[in-house]
């Protein structure tokens, strides 16, 4: 009887230990964002797949409504064109990616980055090629994951065809705008404006957890580092403004815009920065409030 009874005390310890433990089979939350980041590069790879045989009716289903691609040169082109583009007979380029990861979730968004490299000829026998770090943004829709934006950022010169580089609606940033764009728009001004002042405290309350930023040369700064830059920036050393903002999309509790980045540099020693770029900004709502979790830079040609 004792016996029994010592083996029943057991079982129950044992019963307590293991119900304190975590759970670490199928279906916990670390497996489940394991599965999910596979996923999501299934589904990039499949999307460059997709480009270089032209499968276009398979981009078709994966570009959502309002998606768009910051091109090469800082030009922005939709999901329509881009289609079209790549269904062009004769066209002929391969293109692979790799060191591809999975930034951030939030939600029902994911914001990716990979290495996206080209080589090929046009219809026309021109030759393309590239080498890009690339961000891509994708966001569930009925369950589905879809595309809604990817901004291309050049790591060494390139010879792909230009892009478009109008911006529909350029300087008539509010015109037309509901009170969420509007929201949006003076964010994307007090950003830059942070930026450019060294207000590292600003930036520091807008970026969320995650945050990273895409620079010229396919360098990818994370929040902290881009704050230390910022911090360390002197008063007048860098001009600038941002104008031409477009919100792309806004689903739920995300947002996705792009603007043009003017900066002029001072600066009498160190290297000039001067210059103009596309950028393509990704927000998402926390507790209230938008929070910067990703960015990318094209310059403009």
């Amino acid at each position: 009887m004792k016996s029994i009874r010592t083996q029943l005390l057991s079982a129950l310890a044992m019963v307590v230990v293991l119900s304190a433990m975590p759970v670490l089979f199928a279906g916990s939350p670390d497996r489940a964002d394991d599965k999910v980041k596979e996923e999501l590069k299934q589904i990039d790879e499949q999307w460059l797949h997709a480009a270089t045989v032209q499968d276009t009716e398979y981009l078709k289903q994966l570009f959502a409504d309002g998606m768009f691609e910051v091109q090469n040169n800082g030009g922005v082109v939709t999901g329509a064109e881009m289609r079209r583009y790549l269904a062009i007979p004769g066209r002929h380029v391969n293109i692979t990616i790799d060191q591809v990861e999975v930034r951030g979730i939030y939600g029902d968004t994911a914001v990716l980055t990979d290495r996206t490299t080209q080589g090929g000829t046009t219809a026309d026998g021109r030759q393309i090629t590239g080498l890009y770090m690339v961000m891509r943004v994708l966001h569930k829709i009925d369950g589905k994951w879809r595309a809604i934006g990817a901004n291309m950022t050049p790591m060494k010169a390139s010879t792909n065809a230009k892009a478009n580089n109008d911006v529909p609606g350029a300087g008539t940033e509010t015109a037309g705008a509901n009170e969420i764009e509007k929201e949006l728009i003076d964010l994307d001004h007090k950003w830059i404006d942070a930026s450019t002042n060294g207000n590292a405290a600003f930036l520091k309350d807008l970026f969320g957890e995650g945050m990273f930023e895409v620079w010229p040369g396919g360098h990818i700064a994370t929040g902290a580092e881009m704050l230390k830059a910022i911090a360390a920036r002197k008063p007048g050393q860098i001009e600038g403004y941002s104008d031409q903002i477009q919100i792309r999309g806004v689903y739920g509790d995300t947002a996705i815009l792009t603007d043009r980045r003017v900066r002029k540099s001072s600066a009498t020693e160190g290297p000039d920065s001067s210059g103009q770029w596309r950028v393509t900004r990704v927000l998402v709502k926390q507790n209230g409030k938008w929070r910067a979790v990703a960015a990318a830079m094209t310059p403009i040609e």
